[in-house]
């Protein structure tokens, strides 16, 4: 099974190491925490985390599902928290969380989520890696960069549709033309600019052009 990167972001900071070390014992031993939100998006800027336990009480700037939703990630996340009103519980599960654990956490039951996060993780397959920190999610149609979102337009993301299923082979620029526009008249900057508005919102190194020929998404090999 695929290994667990964890982040624990909770505020007190002796609660934080106590859930650390929990997980440690588990048999996980990539975890980290943090105690507030800032900590938080610096972490997973820089590291691959795959898995956030988060408590919804993190003081009075902000609350972990608010947090999670600002955040905009493709990240699983379970919920940990003293609150069990139905208010707060309806909440989070509109933010689609892998769990919800009420302190004081019980062992047993973080140890079954642990593992099943594990289990579903290991499982996925609907993330097309694109290299770089790209990878699209083929269940949400979405493009995300180190777990974070991009925006695409319709026919940005019809182009970016176009080059995965061409599996780092070139597309032609006629094979865009039909694919995007079809039967409609385009003028001869239209596609360039879509192109350059793509290469934009992407790293320049993972879209390749070739000036007489069309474009692919480099190093891409899927099989």
């Amino acid at each position: 099974m695929d290994k667990l990167n964890i982040l624990v972001i909770e505020n007190e900071s002796l609660v934080a190491l106590e859930i650390t070390q929990t997980i440690q014992e588990f048999g996980f031993n990539q975890v980290e925490y943090v105690t507030t939100p800032n900590m938080a998006k610096d972490i997973l800027a820089k590291n691959p985390i795959n898995l956030i336990l988060m408590d919804i009480n993190l003081g009075k700037s902000i609350n972990g599902i608010d947090l999670y939703k600002s955040l905009d990630i493709d990240i699983p996340i379970i919920y940990l928290t003293a609150y069990k009103d139905n208010s707060t519980i309806s909440k989070a599960i509109g933010t689609n969380p892998l769990g919800y654990l009420i302190k004081p956490i019980n062992s047993d039951e973080l140890n079954a989520l642990l593992r099943l996060a594990q289990y579903k993780i290991s499982t996925q397959n609907n993330k097309i890696e694109l290299g770089e920190g790209y990878y699209f999610n083929t269940k949400e149609n979405k493009i995300f960069y180190k777990n974070r979102f991009i925006h695409l337009g319709t026919k940005e993301l019809k182009l970016l549709k176009l080059l995965i299923l061409a599996k780092g082979n070139f597309v032609s620029y006629c094979t865009i033309e039909q694919e995007i526009w079809g039967s409609e008249t385009i003028s001869s900057s239209a596609l360039r600019t879509l192109i350059y508005r793509l290469r934009g919102k992407l790293d320049y190194k993972l879209i390749e052009v070739e000036n007489s020929y069309g474009i692919r998404i480099n190093n891409l090999n899927l099989t």
